[in-house]
């Protein structure tokens, strides 16, 4: 029944997505055109897409620590770090996005919450060495695997905070003073997405980008991603189905996009 209802919201999304035409303001034009359609076929993507196949490979199991709403496709504790891989880490098209964006637009404060096996931490840190990701991850086993990864791919500007976020997210932000991209992929339900974005929304700047995923998941993703369209400090949103970016840039006017994608 979840996966019919979920394929009924993607036919909805690609009925009402919309091309770099339908842009009305030069700041997303230029975002779907240099970002969104840009190209990041460089070394580093090929890096990590190489670490990704070996992860899909790997017949390890290791027990899940999970605080959100668990997974749709795999809820089992124990799982091989190839299904992890598989299912957890977010594509090579969407990785590649978030590579993109952080090239793009250069952000020095990376915040991420949802490390899992580190793929889409290291999309974040190899697009800007200059920049610092500070990544929160839950689950103990695979925190051990995606430091591994950073090691090897030698990620120096990574930083890991174990444990709840509710626990740990608010204590770092004071610590961190100020956020230039977040980058929100854990939990999954409706009320933390919304709290961590308006803790986030405390160190932000006017050029701080937020990225959720899976807003279109649950019923009560939908309802999150609805509540953080309409904040008073939300001014342009671009719906690609799998992620929602939120721009919060006072010169810009309050405009919603579903963009193909």
């Amino acid at each position: 029944m979840k996966t019919l209802i979920f394929i009924k919201r993607y036919i909805k999304y690609l009925l009402v997505a919309k091309n770099k035409h339908s842009a009305q303001s030069p700041f997303l034009y230029e975002f779907i055109t240099k970002v969104l359609n840009g190209n990041s076929d460089d070394e580093n993507c090929k890096i990590i897409e190489n670490l990704r196949k070996e992860l899909c490979q790997l017949n390890q199991i290791i027990e899940i620590t999970d605080f959100g709403a668990g997974s749709h496709v795999n809820n089992a504790k124990k799982r091989k770090v190839k299904d992890v891989a598989k299912n957890s880490s977010k594509n090579s098209k969407f990785g590649k996005l978030l590579y993109r964006i952080v090239q793009f637009y250069k952000p020095q404060n990376i915040l991420e919450l949802g490390t899992s096996l580190g793929i889409s931490t290291l999309y974040l840190a190899k697009a800007e060495e200059a920049s610092k990701v500070h990544t929160f991850e839950g689950c103990l086993e695979t925190i051990k695997i995606a430091k591994q990864n950073f090691n090897n791919l030698d990620a120096k500007n990574i930083t890991v905070t174990s444990g709840d976020f509710q626990n740990t997210l608010q204590k770092k932000l004071k610590e961190i003073t100020t956020i230039d991209l977040a980058f929100i992929d854990g939990n999954h339900q409706e009320q933390p997405t919304i709290r961590y974005f308006k803790e986030c929304l405390k160190y932000a700047n006017n050029d701080t980008i937020f990225i959720f995923d899976d807003i279109h998941w649950s019923k009560g993703m939908q309802n999150a991603w609805e509540h953080i369209k309409s904040d008073k400090k939300t001014t342009l949103t671009v719906d690609l189905f799998y992620l929602g970016i939120v721009f919060i840039k006072s010169e810009l006017s309050k405009e919603h996009y579903t963009i193909r994608f």
